[in-house]
């Protein structure tokens, strides 16, 4: 015991210590202690996976690592695209696309398998000091039961959007431009049967609105935005409700973070950033889940390859950021310009557009061709401004899209 009676804990030597239990910290986790690793999980939460999200995750990632049955929400094979007039567009395919899942559950899930392949979890601790050395990495914590150390040869950071570790490592931290904010807000509501997504400066400036549903009569109503949101998220609300999509509150709204670029640098001597931490979120939809846990795993087999190498230096750990570039690099880039040129739209251009696109044969051409992907952005978009109609109007619009759309186009194969 201290000399203020709290009691503190001695330092514990672990192979690797993950700051974060959410879905990358605990894939992450899981991966290295299946390697033969002592991985040990610090989170300042007490309840895992408690964190605002949707909870929509793609087919692909579903089928990679799979949520208990229990935990599935809804399924979801069409979607409602409603323009800033009103006007709606339901694209739709025969299987299911996305589901909606229960992200604590599944969250918790994740973590659950860590600890059965012998990683050790500590809840409630928050992290308050970091020092890398060629000796190894020391973390400290902070509880309400006193004072923790952990040592070990490498870190994995996975502590969430705009975590506090960045600068305690040395690493640099995303700018003001490299962010949106989402609100969001569960609501009773026994009408909503497929994703709503809204469209429009009233909605969300620059962005869009949804109303997903949930299993039990229930369903998730929010917006993001890189806009300020004064107001909008009660008048939305309130629009759903008398339109009958929503009905009383549950809770309510939150708001949070949601990164739309990757970090400048994602690893340092010892040291590697996975998940939202890193900016891993698919800058098109906010949706960070699949990337997180891609990200987990890859910063796993780096871990464990520094461990077979024994070697732990910032050249060793940079090719966790070349894999992680190989893998979804490209989709973070192409859906970052093309949220860019989609924030440059008025309410006139998004209507006329959206017309043009299920006008054209493009709409068809991608649900029959299966280019449709939940997780797999770059694809169709570069269909679409590479398309002769879509194209074409798209580049009506002037020199306010010019540079994200010369970003986009080059980035199409040649």
């Amino acid at each position: 015991h201290g000399r203020s009676g709290v009691s503190r804990r001695r330092s514990v030597l672990y192979d690797v210590i993950v700051a974060g239990s959410g879905p990358a910290g605990s894939i992450a986790a899981c991966r290295m202690a299946e390697s033969g690793h002592k991985v040990v999980v610090v989170d300042w939460r007490e309840k895992l996976g408690d964190k605002l999200c949707t909870g929509i995750v793609g087919r692909q990632c579903l089928k990679r690592f799979p949520a208990n049955s229990s935990d599935i929400h809804h399924e979801a094979c069409s979607a409602t695209l409603v323009a800033p007039s009103g006007k709606s567009h339901t694209i739709a395919k025969d299987e299911p696309q996305a589901y909606i899942i229960d992200r604590v559950a599944f969250v918790a899930a994740l973590a659950g398998r860590a600890q059965e392949a012998g990683a050790s979890l500590r809840l409630g601790e928050r992290v308050e000091g970091i020092q890398v050395d060629d000796a190894g990495v020391t973390v400290r914590t902070t509880s309400g039961t006193g004072s923790g150390v952990y040592e070990a040869k490498a870190l994995v950071i996975a502590t969430g959007f705009s975590t506090p570790l960045l600068k305690m490592v040395g690493l640099e931290e995303l700018g003001p431009e490299g962010h949106m904010v989402g609100s969001q807000v569960e609501v009773a509501a026994s009408h909503v049967e497929n994703t709503e997504i809204h469209l429009g400066e009233a909605v969300a400036p620059g962005s869009f609105g949804w109303v997903v549903p949930l299993s039990g009569d229930h369903a998730l109503v929010g917006m993001v935005s890189r806009g300020r949101l004064n107001g909008h998220m009660g008048a939305f609300l309130s629009a759903m409700q008398r339109r009958g999509k929503a009905g009383a509150a549950v809770n309510q709204p939150r708001r949070w973070g949601i990164p739309i670029k990757p970090l400048p640098r994602t690893y340092a001597d010892r040291v590697l950033v996975v998940g939202d931490a890193a900016g891993f979120v698919k800058p098109t939809t906010g949706g960070g889940i699949y990337y997180a846990l891609l990200s987990g795993e890859i910063a796993a087999q780096t871990v464990h390859d520094a461990f077979l190498a024994d070697d732990f230096s910032g050249r060793s750990m940079k090719r966790y950021e070349s894999a992680w570039k190989s893998v979804f690099g490209r989709e973070l880039r192409i859906g970052y310009y093309a949220r860019r040129l989609y924030e440059s739209l008025g309410d006139d251009q998004i209507e006329y557009l959206l017309d043009a696109f299920v006008a054209s044969d493009m709409l068809d051409d991608l649900v029959s061709n299966g280019d449709l992907a939940f997780d797999w952005h770059s694809g169709p978009i570069l269909k679409a401004v590479g398309h002769h109609e879509l194209g074409r109007v798209i580049r009506s619009f002037g020199p306010v899209v010019a540079p994200f759309l010369s970003r986009l186009n080059g980035s199409r194969p040649g």
